[in-house]
């Protein structure tokens, strides 16, 4: 049983492929162990830097690119099992970027939707250099859209690896606008604008659908405690009630 009112811990991070035996697998399994969460998003990243004891679901480990055992685009971690998992989303998604489930959390049933949206240059000049610039990005927002408001009857939070800042800062116009097309009406950001102490504005985000209400978001650290850069995105802790 949960605290009646106890609220929503959730960790968000772009950990940069770091692997449990790596110094930098180590920094994040400590972090993560630190923050006290229910819920965890690991965009690139490996099953195995998780807090023990919790459920991890995983995207495909194919997102056409080259495979390497043991990675994956998304990875979803909750103290409680998941069920209703769904690591496709949609065929006409890019592939090996979606991973969905509900889980048991102190604000009741939760949907889950972890992404990691195509960076600008997806296959443009690597994997199979037949697109153009935010082509993918823009064909995975398409697509998503309709995954997102398909269930209004369940609370859904959305997060990962949304490869945009908000507010728009260096994408074009409308590449904002189809994010923006895709979480409305049903999506709220909590990690929009500026997050105290962080050095730019996050391309990690989480969005929240329903009764849920963000009450703060939390920058963390990607160095350690000599300066060392652990990884090229900074993570977030955000708390919703």
């Amino acid at each position: 049983m949960h605290p009646v009112n106890e609220r929503l811990s959730i960790g968000l991070w772009n950990v940069e492929w770091a692997s449990r035996a790596s110094e930098r697998g180590a920094f994040f399994i400590q972090r993560f162990g630190e923050l006290s969460s229910h819920v965890i998003c690991v965009t690139e990243g490996h099953a195995d830097i998780f807090p023990d004891g919790g459920h991890v679901i995983t995207s495909d480990a194919d997102y056409s690119y080259s495979i390497t055992p043991g990675r994956h685009k998304v990875l979803l971690w909750s103290r409680n099992p998941w069920r209703e998992v769904d690591a496709l989303g949609s065929p006409l998604l890019p592939p090996g970027r979606f991973v969905a489930g509900t889980t048991d959390t102190p604000r009741g049933a939760i949907r889950f939707v972890g992404v990691c949206i195509p960076w600008r240059d997806a296959h443009v000049r690597t994997g199979q250099r037949n697109r153009q610039p935010w082509d993918e990005h823009l064909t995975y927002l398409q697509h998503l859209s309709p995954l997102l408001h398909s269930n209004r009857s369940v609370p859904t939070v959305l997060l990962g690896d949304f490869n945009q800042r908000i507010p728009r800062a260096r994408q074009p116009e409308h590449v904002f606008s189809a994010l923006t097309a895709a979480l409305s009406p049903d999506f709220r950001l909590a990690t929009a604008g500026a997050i105290a102490d962080a050095p730019d504005l996050a391309i990690d985000h989480l969005a929240v659908s329903g009764p849920l209400e963000p009450v703060r978001t939390d920058f963390l650290s990607h160095h350690d405690a000599n300066g060392v850069q652990m990884s090229d995105h900074f993570g977030l802790r955000v708390l919703l009630q």
